[in-house]
């Protein structure tokens, strides 16, 4: 009998407000008689706490869901489906060693009429984008404060809480581009730092404008395209027939661009020609235009001094904390480099033990660097045991997408948002 538990994946369920990131595996058995017992099983945060089984797989894509299982749960089988069909995949290799396994193995998964492969090839799938880290990747932190005595005041204060990067997936609501619903919700971070909060706060919220340019030629062709595509060799004649009335309307100045136009074309002169002979230009119908959104970018600076050894082992292990989170990750096979950690940014307000609602809020963000100075005094001091008296650290962060209009809060404006 040979037991594998998958690693642990967050899942997005519910709707809108009521969306939730609940964390799930799936633990496979392989019985004496070749087939499997397949259980699906919950924990409360992504560092693997208080797994329970909470379904059994009775039979491709349904679950027998254990008693005290929340509706909000059974209401969302199909993505917890999914999770457990991508799991399971992770683990084909423990299970699968030659093709007459491959079946069955299939068939416990909930994908009876996937292609079976001969003898003499791999049992992996060909492509998959569930890409497994190394052995060695840290996924797990503490929790980590400074000063020491931090906790004991009423002072607001910014915390750091490190998540897993999860990527986006196409849009599966009939709608295009890509979702970030695995981003929404509550998830669970796997560490955090809580540090007082520095001064020069400030953020720049900005999107890109630049001109653009369409005479009078380009609109007409333009316009002919559009009525084509809309309305066919109709929409075309009736576009053309405008565009005629338009130059007759303006005969002496229109057959003029035309003909220059014309003439710079087949010279290869261009619009010079135009120039040369008459001093003027085509109206370009210069317009400053909506190009795109803007990435937003926060840097922090905090100066850390150790007032005892426990301060100074702390203040090493939050350096350690942003420098490992933020590293690259490798890959099982060292084939791909994986995204490293992200960011949750708060400026907790100690009063409420909630987010200061007159500060700007932070989307997910990546940490693009970490700079340390060891002798933020100028002068090379250290304990007894080595561990310098001072250190300063430089944080810079990205958010990971655009701020968008939908994204600021419905409450009167009673807080700043983004």
């Amino acid at each position: 009998m040979t037991v594998v538990t998958s690693k642990i994946s967050p899942v997005v369920i519910g709707q809108g407000r009521n969306k939730e990131t609940i964390y799930t595996a799936t633990r496979t058995t392989k019985m004496a008689d070749g087939t499997y017992s397949v259980e699906m099983l919950q924990y409360s945060d992504a560092k693997g706490a208080g797994g329970k089984v909470i379904a059994e797989r009775e039979s491709v894509n349904n679950w027998d869901f254990k008693d005290g299982v929340s509706g909000k749960i059974k209401q969302n089988e199909g993505r917890l489906n999914a999770a457990s069909k991508n799991q399971m995949e992770s683990m084909r290799g423990d299970f699968v060693t030659k093709s007459q396994e491959t079946e069955e193995y299939n068939r416990a998964q909930g994908q009876p009429n996937k292609a079976t492969t001969d003898e003499n090839q791999d049992s992996q799938p060909l492509v998959t984008r569930d890409i497994p880290t190394s052995d060695k990747t840290r996924n797990s932190f503490g929790n980590y404060i400074y000063p020491l005595d931090l906790g004991k005041t009423k002072q607001d204060v910014i915390k750091f809480s490190m998540l897993e990067y999860v990527p986006q997936d196409f849009n599966q609501d009939n709608q295009f581009g890509f979702s970030n619903d695995a981003r929404q919700g509550k998830r669970n971070p796997i560490g955090t730092v809580i540090l007082p909060i520095p001064g020069g706060i400030q953020d720049n919220n900005s999107v890109n404008w630049a001109g653009q340019n369409m005479n009078a030629l380009q609109a007409g062709l333009a316009q002919v395209a559009l009525k084509t595509i809309e309305d066919g060799v109709e929409g075309a004649k009736a576009s053309a027939t405008d565009i005629t009335n338009a130059i007759k309307a303006n005969a002496g100045e229109g057959k003029t661009a035309v003909a220059q136009m014309f003439a710079g074309a087949a010279t290869g002169t261009g619009t010079q020609l135009l120039t040369r002979t008459t001093g003027a230009v085509i109206n370009p119908n210069l317009e400053l235009l909506f190009s795109g959104p803007s990435l937003r970018t926060f840097s922090f600076s905090f100066k850390m001094n150790a007032r005892e050894k426990a301060e100074s082992e702390e203040i090493v292990r939050i350096i350690r904390f942003f420098k490992q989170g933020s590293a690259a990750q490798r890959s099982t096979s060292n084939l791909f480099l994986k995204s490293p950690h992200t960011f949750g940014i708060q400026y907790m307000h100690r009063g409420s033990e909630n987010e200061n609602p007159f500060m700007n809020k932070i989307k997910e963000c990546a940490l693009q660097s970490v700079g340390v100075n060891y002798t933020p005094e100028n002068n090379y001091a250290t304990f007894e045991d080595g561990a310098m008296v001072s250190y300063q650290i430089t944080l810079n962060f990205s958010e990971l997408e655009p701020v968008f209009n939908s994204d600021y809060p419905q409450d009167n404006d009673a807080s700043i948002g983004f």
